[in-house]
Formats: C-alpha cells, structure tokens, sequence
C-alpha cells in the first residue's frame, strides 16, 4: 500500500493478481465523477482464522494514512478520525460523511504463517462507486511487491501524483523487519504502559532483523521517549530513546523524522537545548511536522520560556486541525504571560476538539483531565468536575494525577492537588516550569516533593 513504498520498491517479481488491470472484474468503472480529492482509511480486520494479527492490520492502515498525507493536493482524514471506525459496522457513505471525504479505501489481511490474502478497493461514497478494486494472495516476502502495485493503482485512480517523478524513497528491503515494524505500530498508537512496552520489543526485533531500518529506528526512538515522559519508564527507557535516535541521525541525515526521534531522546534524557535543536533541525526539512512543533514547546516549557512555548503550541494547533493536545497544554503558559484573550481562545479551540474527540472515544481519560483547563478558563465548573471525576474513573495513572493537581490546584483545592501531584510525575523542571501549578510553591508539602526529586 502507499506508505508501504517508503519500504522497498523491488525490480523484476511478477504481479500475480487475481484479476488484470484492464479487467472489468478489477475496474468497476474508468471514470472518477467528483473532482474532490480526499480519502480516508478505514481500519483493515484481520480476517485470519487465528485472530491474532490485528496489530499487523493497523500498523498497516496507519502506514497506508502516513504516505498518503503526503501527497501534495490530497486531503486525508486523520488516523484518530479513520481508527474510529475500527470495529464498527457503518456504511461507507456515512464514514465518508463523518470523515467529510469523497473516496473511502477499505480492505481486509488474512495472514497464516508466511501466506498473505490482501483484499482492498476504492469507493467513491457518494455514487458507491468502486474505482478500484483487487485481492492479493501471496508470500510475505512478496508483500513490497504487492505495496508497489496499490499504490500505483491508488494514484491513478484518483488521478494523483507525488511532486517528484519517484514514490518516496525506501528503507528496508527486509519482509520480516517490516512486519515486525507493523505490529510495533499497531501496539504503539494504544499508547498504554503495556503496548508501548511490546511496541519496544516488537521495534527492536526489527532493527535486529535490519539494522539500517531507519524508520524502524524512529519509531523506537519515540516509543521509549514516551515511555520515560509518561508512563515512568525510568533510565533503561531514556538511554534506549538517545541510543535510537542517534543511530537514526547517522542513517540518515537528510530525514526530518531522523531528527525528531534524535529530538525524543535527548528530551527523555532531559537535555532539553539540545532537544530544542534538533526540533528545528527537523522543522527546517519538513516546516509542516506538527510533532516536532509540540515537542519543541515542551522543550522550551522545561526550559522557562514561556513565549517560545505558546508559539510552538500555537503552530501545532493551527497545523493540525484535529490536534487538541496542543491548545490545552497552551492555556496556562497564555496566562502566565498575562494573554487571557489568548487563553480563552485556545481553550474554545481545544474544548470543541476534544468533545467532538469524545464523541468516537469516549474512554479517554487524557481528553477529560487535559479539557479541564480549558473548561476552567471558560467557566464551565461543574462540567470540569464531572470531567474530573470521569477521567479518574477511566483511569488512576501517572498523567491522570497530575494533570488533576493541576485542575484542582486552579479550584484552590492545594491539599487535594497535593495528593494527586505526589507520585505523578518524575521531571522536575516540568514541575517548576507549569504555570497551573503556582498556587502550590510555597506549600512545604511541594517544596518537599521538590526536593527528592533529581535535578
């Protein structure tokens, strides 16, 4: 599939289709009736009679959304968006609807040791119009070759094309890496201590399989900076994220990604000028990576620097119109520098993403306690008490904690928000750098929980 031939792009292995290009059997129709070109990807089911390759399936919808965000002309729905859908029965007509794209790509992966049936078409919802459609039965060594062909067909079906001659460039020629690489991904965007623990593992056994898998190594980067920065994963998981990404940077030195998985490592390993520098190694190749402006902001809030934090907050949530993480975590740092106009608009922008968030995730503990600043700021109290009690319902982890001291600091609620601080977070500059905690400074229970932990 199209993210796919970042991968590998083989010469000379024959295409065994179940049907040929021109066939009616393959091409319901030659014409495309809208000039609208957006797409979204609905979740592949896994389809094996086992049950136990779905997270091959969805690190393989997420590498399909991945490369075709990339192509310049072409709206796609977000992955958020799109993974909604997983495991719902709904028409295509109504995804389209929701996701408001014209085209809908669709598919199912049936995998039995190394024995691989890929089914997948492309629908134009509005006139259920199949443009393209195919099955695939082959070997997994035989999947870049597979990948290769989807694409192709997927790009002239909706009449696209990249900027260059060349589909991007690849980065292992490894099946096994690769496969390896999807389920990481598949367990990595569930984003618990448990998944991002089997992500790593799943990662590694990649680069074991491939060394000079570069994406492979990105992903390991980010997957343990995460594990340090939120789940507690300690010294073993920062010195795995710096190890990651600078193996990234020596591969490949020409790739944004390269320097924000450098970017993750020296964050985890709170070195945050030198995170800062690389985010903008990375901002400079791609202007447009929204990650690596939300992490530049939290390098420069670990820092002090308030300005540069909101303005980098700012720039991802102008970037990525989905992304509600960004104007929440803005808010204090816009009072902070005394823009309450400033603060009020964020929390508007975040609070209509997040319940329209809610509205396909409605467990989410980390969309309830990050709204509550917003709710806050808006005045809607009692609803940022239920969002509270909510997000301690779903969840009593680390974020959770602590992003509840800070709500219940803002309520002056100091002893409540004490509790909830204590053995929440582990970075202290964080701590003394976030404004939604100044009602708590001259607490001695603060200053305590200051003082045991490392500079």
């Amino acid at each position: 599939m199209l993210a796919w031939v970042f991968d590998i792009k083989p010469s000379g292995i024959e295409k065994t289709h179940s049907a040929d290009a021109a066939s009616p059997k393959n091409v319901i129709t030659a014409t495309q009736p809208t000039n609208d070109l957006s797409i979204a990807v609905l979740p592949f089911p896994d389809l094996s009679a086992e049950q136990d390759q779905q997270h091959f399936c969805d690190g393989l919808t997420e590498e399909l959304l991945n490369v075709l965000m990339q192509i310049p002309g072409l709206r796609v729905a977000s992955r958020t968006s799109c993974f909604a859908f997983k495991g719902k029965e709904t028409s295509l007509e109504s995804a389209a609807q929701r996701l408001h794209v014209a085209h809908i790509l669709e598919g199912s992966v049936r995998k039995s040791g190394n024995t691989l049936r890929i089914s997948t078409q492309l629908v134009e919802a509005a006139s259920d119009t199949r443009l393209w459609a195919d099955t695939y039965n082959r070997e997994l060594s035989d999947i870049f070759a597979i990948q290769d062909d989807i694409a192709e067909r997927i790009l002239g079906a909706l009449k696209v094309k990249f900027g260059g001659d060349d589909l991007p460039e690849h980065t292992t020629r490894d099946a096994r890496a690769y496969e390896y690489f999807l389920r990481g991904k598949g367990h990595a965007m569930m984003n618990s201590e448990g998944s991002l623990l089997k992500a790593d593992e799943l990662f590694r056994k990649a680069v074991e399989q491939d060394p000079g898998f570069v994406r492979a190594w990105t992903a390991l980067a980010e997957v343990n900076a995460s594990r340090a920065l939120f789940v507690g994963g300690g010294e073993s998981a920062r010195q795995a994220a710096d190890d990651a990404g600078t193996m990234a940077v020596k591969l490949a030195p020409d790739r944004a990604d390269s320097y924000l998985a450098s970017g993750f490592g020296h964050l985890a390993g709170q070195r945050y000028a030198e995170a800062e520098r690389e985010f903008l190694k990375a901002i400079e190749i791609n202007p447009r990576l929204v990650r690596a402006y939300h992490y530049l902001a939290r390098a420069s809030l670990h820092q002090g620097r308030i300005e540069n934090t909101v303005q980098y907050f700012t720039r991802a949530t102008e970037l990525d119109p989905e992304d509600w993480e960004s104007p929440m975590l803005a808010i204090a740092n816009h009072e902070k520098l005394g823009d309450h106009e400033g603060a009020r608009r964020a929390a508007r922008i975040g609070i209509k993403r997040i319940e329209r968030h809610l509205e396909d995730y409605p467990d989410n503990p980390r969309a309830y306690y990050l709204g509550l600043a917003g709710l806050a700021v808006l005045g809607q109290k009692e609803k940022a008490r239920q969002w509270a009690a909510r997000a301690l319902e779903l969840a009593e982890d680390r974020p959770t904690r602590y992003n509840l001291a800070c709500f219940w600091a803002g309520e002056g609620e100091i002893e409540t928000a004490l509790d909830c601080l204590e053995n929440s977070i582990q970075s202290r500059s964080w701590i003394e750098n976030d404004p939604d905690l100044d009602e708590l400074r001259d607490h001695p229970r603060y200053k305590a929980l200051i003082g045991s932990l490392p500079d």
